[in-house]
């Protein structure tokens, strides 16, 4: 009989620690969740970031790398900006914790790091070093940069919206979208002078992407910005669609010559010139008269090229003055006359 209670006893308390147990798990798995974020899967390349944004509210959020030394990770607020090392596959495991340090949510992020690497574009005569939006171009001194409304750094208020890139940008800079991300500026501030501007936007998180106005956006109110899919990516999901930005007018980071490519259909009676990798928006172009001596100005056109209605008294070489928006002026000398569709390449270019 003893034996009995005894075993009774046993099994009763086998039964009592199995509850506590397993109840202990059902009320956890209760309380957890899978942790969702804007991407599940990211590429970055070693030496650059990559950002990351989860959805829901933790109080704290911790990240585990499945392997060391391959990325470097930080967390801010609801953005995880993940920076690649060296080249590789890894796993993060991210998780969220509540008010009282319990663990809420958690769930997976794949990451592959890729070697980085020289790209090679059409470009690289004008723009070899190949600047990406996470590079950061030399800062400029806004006491010397004062043209009113769009003096360097001035701040304009928005909206965002993406599109897919197919070429045909009114700008006639589709080649530079190897080399840049680009966008589309709403009509008013494209036609005041903006094509071909480079101007950093921000979104109501802070994020920010750099990007290159190649094209005009017709239907978009004075401040909106229309970005390529891509550009639109690196600061928001797609999900998002519209969204509210700040944007202003940055150096262009290269360090190459400005250059210059004419319409294939010029002429010494009819040419249209363009004038292209200039660090800031260009204000004027102007050749120089051989006869007269003295400078003419041409006709700038809603494509992004300089007009000379009658031609330019010749068929070159000419020489060039280039003023962009600040008042810094560059002089191009002997630019032939050239219809090959390829760039020119100068010899200078305006100021950081």
């Amino acid at each position: 009989m003893k034996n009995m209670v005894k075993k009774i006893s046993i099994v009763l308390c086998i039964c009592f620690f199995i509850n506590i147990a397993f109840g202990s798990f059902d009320s956890y798995a209760a309380k957890s969740k899978k942790m969702k974020f804007s991407k599940t899967s990211v590429s970055v390349v070693s030496g650059k970031t990559v950002n990351v944004k989860i959805k829901g509210t933790y109080k704290k959020i911790k990240v585990v790398s499945s392997k060391k030394g391959f990325v470097k990770t930080k967390v801010k607020g609801k953005k995880i900006t993940i920076k690649g090392v060296k080249a590789g596959k890894i796993t993060l495991t991210v998780r969220g914790y509540n008010k009282s340090g319990k663990l809420v949510a958690s769930g997976r992020i794949k990451v592959t790091v890729k070697k980085k690497t020289k790209k090679t574009t059409t470009e690289d005569t004008e723009s070899p070093t190949n600047p990406t939006d996470d590079e950061k171009a030399p800062s400029a001194s806004t006491a010397n940069y004062d043209a009113g409304e769009y003096s360097i750094n001035k701040v304009h208020s928005g909206e965002a919206t993406y599109y897919d890139l197919n070429g045909g940008g009114n700008a006639n800079l589709d080649d530079f979208s190897s080399t840049y991300l680009t966008a589309a500026m709403n009509k008013e501030d494209y036609l005041n002078g903006l094509a071909g501007a480079y101007v950093e936007v921000t979104d109501k998180d802070g994020d920010k992407v750099k990007v290159l106005i190649t094209d005009q956006l017709p239907e978009g109110k004075k401040g909106d910005i229309d970005l390529t899919r891509a550009a639109f990516k690196k600061i928001e999901p797609e999900i998002t669609g519209r969204m509210k930005i700040t944007w202003k007018i940055i150096p262009l980071p290269t360090k190459q010559p400005v250059s210059f490519l004419w319409k294939p259909t010029s002429s010494q009676w009819w040419a249209e010139i363009q004038v292209r990798n200039g660090r800031y928006p260009i204000k004027s172009v102007e050749y120089l008269d051989k006869v007269t001596g003295k400078y003419i100005k041409l006709d700038r056109k809603p494509y992004n090229y300089f007009a000379a209605t009658n031609g330019m008294g010749g068929t070159g070489p000419f020489t060039f003055r280039v003023t962009d928006f600040y008042g810094h002026t560059i002089v191009e000398k002997n630019i032939p006359l050239s219809t090959s569709g390829v760039p020119i390449k100068g010899k200078s270019n305006f100021p950081y």
